[in-house]
């Protein structure tokens, strides 16, 4: 992150399954690895010392961006876009296109391309959106044409952060950079297992990368928090920025932290599913599961893995041998249904919702406490 080229060993995570989405395929021997994290003592900053091949991570796209509370933050993000952005629009890792939809809806006109490999097309998504199967790279961009790159949740997934900022820096037709990002402090203090993973493979405090874009003449023109889900919104132009100077926070600690706290919390439910008389679920289909399962809860406890979203119904979670249903399909018939579900902030939305297809399901959070 900041160049000074030491970094001290904090921890090697128990092997977590390499890709995070749903598959037709049998389980193979190799779904896992381990994570080996260092940090950096000089800016506090903190990485995977070696990831497993992209082509491994990211064999399909699996961010599906279903829910209330994503279209919430879609909507607000998109409006910060139709504000901030200058000229045509590039939307590096955009997905399925959901943000896409909801800037067109919120009455962006602006040309707009999707770059993103493996992409789940929204049903939704606008004619004129043009999809494109790349990466964030020189020659992505200039194909583009586009004046303003906009980034939401992808950032993070960059594997060499000052890389990609200069790849940024070098596109001379780029003039606006917009970003959601996820504040990671917060979310590592939640337990969200979506804060840092083998698509999240580095640590760095929101004030760090601010700094980042300063070095390289990139301005704050202006930034929104979106509390819901605790993430900033930024928009950087270019111009001369005096480089704020944020103290080091502690990567170590933070590691430290977050993987003993996923470890702390797969013991505390275990004993929960110990004590309960009935057939138990686990939701969502996703990373979320995934860290759990990883960090020593017994995957053989449930009969299925939930999830809302039909791509993943009738699939494995890839790195277990959890099958995916639909939980209107397999509530109703449960004996004493419990699920165990962890999923960040949709919960409440998440909750609410089977509740309509069963009234008597317990519902544990990821810290085995009742929703």
């Amino acid at each position: 992150m900041c160049g000074a080229g030491a970094l001290v060993p904090i921890l090697t995570t128990p092997p977590y399954p390499i890709y995070q989405g749903c598959v037709a395929l049998p389980a193979g021997p190799d779904e896992r690895a381990v994570m080996d994290w260092a940090g950096c003592r000089v800016c506090g900053s903190a990485q995977i010392v070696t990831l497993p091949p992209l082509s491994r991570i990211y064999q399909a796209g699996h961010a599906t961006g279903l829910g209330a509370a994503w279209a919430r933050h879609h909507a607000a993000f998109a409006a910060f876009v139709r504000t901030h952005a200058q000229g045509a629009i590039v939307d590096v890792g955009g997905g399925s296109g959901t943000l896409a939809a909801a800037y067109r809806r919120a009455g962006g006109d602006a040309a707009y391309t999707i770059l993103e490999p493996n992409a789940l097309r929204a049903p939704e998504l606008p004619a004129d959106v043009r999809v494109v199967d790349g990466f964030l790279d020189d020659a992505s961009l200039a194909a583009s044409g586009a004046n303003s790159v906009v980034m939401s949740h992808m950032l993070e997934h960059v594997t060499n952060l000052r890389a990609a900022l200069g790849t940024l820096t070098d596109a001379t037709a780029c003039a606006r950079v917009i970003v959601a990002w996820p504040d990671l402090d917060k979310w590592m203090a939640k337990g969200l297992a979506g804060a840092l993973n083998f698509e999240h493979g580095f640590y760095v405090q929101l004030a760090r990368l601010k700094e980042a874009f300063a070095v390289l003449r990139w301005r704050v023109l202006a930034q929104i928090a979106w509390a819901e889900n605790d993430t900033m919104f930024l928009a950087f132009g270019r111009g001369e920025a005096l480089p704020a100077r944020p103290a080091a926070g502690s990567g170590r600690r933070a590691i430290i932290g977050y993987y003993t706290g996923f470890a702390a919390q797969a013991r505390k439910l275990g004993r929960a599913l110990d004590r309960h008389d009935g057939d138990a679920f686990l939701m969502p289909a996703s990373v979320y599961a995934q860290t759990l399962i990883a960090e020593g809860l017994d995957a053989a406890r449930f009969a299925a893995l939930l999830d809302n979203a039909p791509v993943k119904q009738g699939r494995r979670l890839y790195g277990t041998n959890l099958m995916v249903a639909a939980p209107e399909a397999v509530l109703p018939g449960a004996r004493h249904p419990l699920v165990v579900l962890n999923g960040g902030a949709h919960e409440a939305e998440i909750a609410a919702r089977l509740r309509t297809q069963r009234s008597d399901v317990t519902i544990l959070n990821g810290a085995a406490e009742r929703i």
